[in-house]
């Protein structure tokens, strides 16, 4: 029964990573969140550009992270002149932030995978399930809660500070550290933006993960005779 349930708790903590990416991937590419972040943040009239200009400039940039189109070209009308809107260190950072999001997708799938495989493996056959998919949900999840939780009151104190440690941890060069003064992508996402849409990921994964313990929680009791 012990080994069982290391088998489920690490189950548990494969499918809650791939639950945790599964809500950075629906979140971060929610257009109607960049609508209403764009608007609280004046973005248009800080780029110096259309509304429209703006939209078309987000839809080219969520389409290339997605892979659904092949570069950044994207020209739009920004003081009254038209130009490119990303320059050669804007594309070479998206460039990096792109193959950070497939290799996130990638480990995703397959934790979702060998995580569902375990699960299968442990509950087939076995006596007193509601206890296994209790106790693997406990304790898979505990290191990944407690982390996350860390995580947030750090952001919440030090925004900044998380989020200049992130992109040191995640990225090898400094092409992050863009001028707003020449360089629009970081006027486009400005931090709090980003403050914005890291809260909203903690508060989708908490709610993922209650739906989920109220699921287990009230399962009937069922035992295989």
């Amino acid at each position: 029964m012990r080994g069982n349930k290391f088998i489920a708790a690490a189950a548990f903590f494969l499918l809650t990573l791939a639950g945790l990416l599964t809500v950075v991937d629906v979140l971060c590419f929610d257009r109607g969140f960049y609508t209403k972040e764009y608007a609280k943040n004046g973005t248009a009239e800080y780029m110096q550009m259309s509304d429209e200009d703006l939209e078309h400039t987000t839809d080219v940039l969520l389409a290339y992270l997605k892979d659904e189109r092949d570069d950044l070209i994207v020209t739009a009308v920004v003081d009254g002149k038209e130009r490119e809107v990303f320059d050669m260190r804007e594309t070479l950072h998206m460039e990096d932030v792109k193959k950070l999001y497939q290799n996130a997708m990638t480990f995703r799938t397959i934790a979702a995978a060998v995580g569902a495989v375990l699960l299968c493996a442990v509950l087939y056959g076995a006596e007193q399930k509601r206890v296994l998919l209790k106790f693997g949900f406990q304790a898979g999840v505990i290191l990944i809660l407690a982390l996350i939780s860390a995580l947030t009151v750090w952001a919440a104190i030090d925004f900044n500070a998380f989020w200049i440690q992130f992109h040191e941890v995640f990225f090898d060069n400094d092409l992050y550290l863009l001028d707003p003064r020449t360089e629009l992508l970081i006027r486009m996402v400005p931090e709090q933006f980003f403050y914005d849409l890291v809260m909203r990921i903690v508060i989708g994964f908490f709610g993922l993960l209650a739906v989920t313990a109220g699921l287990l929680w009230f399962l009937p009791e069922r035992k295989t005779v």
